[in-house]
């Protein structure tokens, strides 16, 4: 592959990881409700999805899996229901807001893996990862291409996903925005939450248009 068709897939991963969605929605809701730390572990989880996904298409797994609407089903639904979770849970949920700028050592293993996870999980449970990666890799990427590219494809699809929701999960908790998340905790929690369980029935809504 040549410097441009490299240059193509990083522009085409970086529109991708900007897109709104339920990805945006989780990292937002997970760093204004545990703070900066918990943010970044949830974008490098989505990012590990996002790189995943990304091997899967150029290797064609991915394409038999989009080809399966039963497959699609049951990722758009574990999708939702894993979204409509953690909304709860953040409205539901008695701590503090933690937003301000923790360090690792104030946050237990358990909780950094459990961002990772939801991160990792919303990734991996979203089918339209899949189809767009499909629609847009198929132009670009050769059937010859080595192993070596293939693997590099899925980082720079990874890194570049990480690099965007890393950065968001900054810009949240810096000076600024602290005091604001702070002085309105109540209020944040549930928009934050209420945001997370209505993408969650959005998904559920437009399940039977999109994949059956």
């Amino acid at each position: 592959m040549d410097i441009i068709s490299w240059f193509q897939i990083a522009v085409i991963c970086f529109l991708g990881a900007i897109a709104p969605g339920p990805s945006l929605a989780l990292v937002i809701g997970n760093t204004v409700t545990g703070g900066r730390i918990y943010g970044v572990a949830t974008s490098l989880g989505h990012a590990i999805g996002i790189g995943w996904w990304a091997f899967l298409t150029v290797v064609g797994v991915a394409e038999v899996i989009v080809g399966k609407s039963g497959i699609l089903l049951v990722l758009q639904s574990s999708g939702a229901c894993l979204l409509a979770y953690i909304g709860f849970r953040t409205i539901t949920a008695r701590d503090r807001l933690v937003v301000q700028q923790i360090g690792p050592g104030l946050l237990g293993s358990e909780t950094l893996l459990r961002g990772i996870g939801q991160g990792f999980l919303i990734s991996l449970l979203n089918p339209k990862v899949a189809i767009f990666f499909l629609a847009v890799f198929s132009h670009l990427v050769h059937p010859d291409s080595s192993w070596a590219e293939t693997v590099f494809i899925g980082i720079i699809a990874a890194v570049i996903d990480a690099f965007w929701y890393v950065s968001v999960a900054m810009m949240l908790t810096s000076a600024g925005l602290v005091e604001v998340f702070q002085d309105r905790e109540t209020i944040i929690r549930r928009v934050s939450g209420m945001i997370l369980i209505l993408v969650a029935i959005y998904l559920v809504g437009v399940m039977p248009r999109g994949l059956l």
